[in-house]
């Protein structure tokens, strides 16, 4: 059992199978911290993906890659946490039945490298198949429904609330909703636990600008 296990964690740091290690565990730290409420999750949006866009014009290289994988519209953390756990176990196949062929020298990199660009590019493509549905039914919420929110009282649930991060959980009668906040004015005293009325809601920004309750005394 030791000896599998040495083994296991043997191939999991072998290159590139460790550079999907190190993303499992960055998004499973980050998935505690959100736990803990010291995070916030925010939805990667690029706008509408129809019509011809140029990965290399104006949106960028790098969103336009998102933009043709169809990563966009779910929380960022959500997509990085397919891609890194995808990535791993096709990585980790790799290295168990191929990569043992290659012990060391530069065939070991070039053919690791060559892995590592192919499991990276199927993994956004099966994380994009993914979460088309899941995107699909976000889309379908109507957006009446974040609007009639304004003026219902929620509980922060992140540590503090700044001008770049701030969650609160609303009762809405069923599990209730997480929701992105922004303090109101110069408010910058809220912290976790602390009563909030939502004032207004920023449509382009997905997130609500919130007032504390003043305790009745």
């Amino acid at each position: 059992m030791q000896e599998s296990f040495l083994v296991f964690i043997t191939k999991i740091s072998l290159y590139p199978t460790i550079v999907f290690t190190g993303l499992v565990m960055f998004v499973t730290l980050y998935w505690l911290v959100s736990l803990l409420g010291m995070a916030d999750m925010d939805s990667v949006d690029f706008g509408e993906a129809d019509g011809d866009v140029s990965p290399l014009s104006s949106p960028g290289f790098f969103t336009g890659l998102m933009l043709k994988f169809g990563l966009y519209g779910v929380p960022l953390i959500i997509i990085l946490s397919l891609i890194s756990l995808i990535g791993w176990v096709l990585s980790y196949l790799y290295t168990s039945f191929l990569h043992q062929y290659f012990d060391s020298g530069v065939l070991y990199y070039v053919f690791g490298t060559g892995a590592l660009i192919f499991v990276l590019v199927v993994s956004m493509w099966l994380t994009g198949v993914i979460i088309s549905p899941i995107r699909k039914n976000i889309a379908k919420i109507p957006k009446r429904n974040a609007v009639s929110n304004v003026g219902k009282t929620a509980i922060v649930r992140t540590l503090s609330v700044t001008d770049k991060h701030g969650e609160a959980e609303l009762n809405d009668g069923g599990a209730g909703l997480i929701l992105k906040i922004r303090p109101d004015m110069n408010e910058n005293s809220l912290k976790q636990g602390d009563k909030v009325v939502l004032v207004e809601y920023l449509n382009e920004a997905n997130v609500y600008r919130v007032a504390p309750v003043k305790d009745e005394k």
